[in-house]
């Protein structure tokens, strides 16, 4: 996959989760660590690792921790890149706390309800108010998952009306991309493949002015998604406009009706009023 980004000028990586699979020791992790950076340059390229399930699990996923630098020791946070805010999310396990494989040592619950404190103070901070464009970033989907995501119920009512851009996200082993609304999202989002080569994808986000690109490669280098953010918005503020002058002009042809329909009526009523004057005049 790094050949596909090879001839590409990028400013960061993120390696979103299960990159460092059940590690078993400090000697497996340190290789798995070596390659992916290598690849990627990360001597001189600020690298990302985002946690997902896998690195959870085996006998050396506590010793994990010490190979990163976790910016005031927290698996989540956000920054700025540009006028762009990211905000990556810890999803932690996919299997409950009490499930029988963890013999009561995990509790996920807690990492869980962290960020929500968390989300809350980001949405609403200076910094995520004031940015240009917004994206999301976080291992398990919490939409297009191919099983129930233990954070839906804490994080869902907060996310489904933060202005993201744009959501990336792992864990199904097979890409999609779904537009936004399309299962009850409020923003787009991407999933990328893998885990083998045949079904794997890289990301790239490009940022120029106020445009936002996200494509999506596969190994071979074939383009599967090439996605504009600001066109995407413009459309959709298109499509809103539309829709306004098609109801405007439906509200201005009802009200036209009704004033054509109650002049004829006021006509009518006088010439039968007229009418009737006569007739009893007559008699």
């Amino acid at each position: 996959m790094c050949q596909q980004i090879k001839n590409v000028n990028y400013d960061f990586v993120v390696f979103n989760g299960d990159c460092v699979d059940d590690p078993v020791d400090h000697n497996q992790a340190t290789s798995f660590i070596s390659e992916l950076t290598e690849g990627v340059c990360g001597d001189r390229i600020p690298t990302f690792f985002m946690r997902g399930n896998h690195e959870i699990r085996n006998a050396y996923s506590i010793g994990l921790r010490d190979h990163y630098d976790y910016v005031g020791d927290r698996t989540y946070g956000s920054f700025n890149w540009g006028d762009t805010r990211i905000v990556m999310l810890d999803c932690g396990e996919d299997k409950p706390d009490d499930h029988w494989v963890y013999y009561g040592l995990n509790d996920f619950t807690q990492l869980r309800n962290e960020q929500v404190d968390f989300l809350k103070k980001e949405l609403s901070s200076k910094e995520f108010k004031k940015a240009g464009k917004r994206v999301l970033i976080h291992h398990i989907p919490l939409y297009g998952n191919d099983g129930k995501n233990l954070c839906a119920n804490l994080w869902t009512k907060l996310l489904e009306k933060a202005p993201f851009n744009i959501s990336l996200n792992a864990h199904t082993h097979k890409y999609a991309y779904h537009p936004k609304g399309e299962l009850g999202n409020n923003y787009p989002v991407i999933i990328g493949g893998g885990y083998k080569m045949d079904g794997a994808t890289v990301m790239i986000l490009e940022k120029k002015k106020d445009e936002l690109r996200v494509k999506v490669l596969n190994a071979k280098g074939k383009i599967l998604l090439d996605y504009s953010l600001e066109k995407a918005d413009l459309n959709r503020q298109a499509k809103r406009k539309q829709r306004h002058l098609i109801e405007s002009s439906c509200i201005w042809r009802r009200k036209n009706f009704w004033d054509r329909f109650s002049k004829m009526l006021a006509i009518f009523i006088k010439s039968l009023f007229f009418s009737v004057r006569l007739y009893f005049s007559k008699k």
